[in-house]
């Protein structure tokens, strides 16, 4: 019996850690962005931001290009946010809010999929069979020079634990697949980016959320994913 997760991407219904959206910040006086000093951590998914004394309110979210937003709980004293279960490729702009006593600071931070447009990795999907085996494949994205050469990476849901491709399945060169003979590292929602090189262009990268605990049935985050089983003879 051969399963197939196949990746559908939809990117909409968010994790209920998450607020889709939050009422407005009072926000009386704004001071410049360079103010917060706000940096992504795309390893970890972490926002984080320089802390400012006397802080009574504070806010982080995302925004992807269909204006649909992901906003994290966080308390008033922290200064960092994660955002779990979420697709990147897309692009996504993080703003934060913050309120001091004083005044009043914000920031966005814009975080775009650089690369020329349709290099990326396209129709990735992943099989898991024997039940500790699994092969994902992808295609060569359609703008990609002759060059390209893309490499997979897996994180558990958290991200304490990054796998690199021990196996690659190759087309004339360039890596189209990966095989895994060891699943025992992921658990049941992993994060899977696929990037890329190539001495003429910069590669946009392809990133998804699958559930291997869970095939056969309907698996949702903020990159939902619809979960196929299959049978071969």
């Amino acid at each position: 019996m051969l399963l197939l997760v196949t990746s559908l991407l939809l990117c909409e219904l968010p994790h209920p850690a998450f607020l889709l959206i939050a009422e407005k910040s009072d926000l009386r006086t704004v001071v410049p962005a360079s103010s917060l000093n706000v940096r992504f951590d795309s390893r970890t998914m972490n926002l984080s931001w320089d802390c400012q004394e006397n802080t009574t309110f504070s806010r982080c979210f995302l925004t992807d290009k269909k204006n649909r937003v992901v906003e994290p709980r966080l308390s008033n004293n922290e200064c960092s946010c994660t955002f779990r279960e979420i697709c990147l490729h897309g692009g996504v702009t993080f703003e934060v809010h913050v309120n001091t006593s004083q005044r009043g600071f914000q920031q966005k931070l814009l975080y775009p999929n650089s690369g020329r447009e349709g290099t990326a990795a396209q129709n990735f999907s992943c099989f898991i069979y024997n039940a500790d085996l699994m092969n994902c494949t992808w295609a060569r994205g359609p703008t990609a020079p002759h060059d390209v050469q893309y490499f997979l990476y897996i994180q558990n849901s958290k991200r304490r634990k990054e796998i690199r491709c021990p196996y690659y399945i190759q087309d004339s060169g360039t890596h189209v697949g990966c095989h895994l003979d060891n699943l025992s590292g992921l658990t049941s929602r992993n994060y899977f980016l696929v990037n890329g090189t190539s001495r003429e262009i910069g590669i946009q990268f392809f990133d998804s959320l699958l559930d291997t605990k869970k095939i056969g049935s309907l698996g949702y985050s903020d990159c939902s994913r619809q979960f196929h089983r299959s049978k071969t003879n």
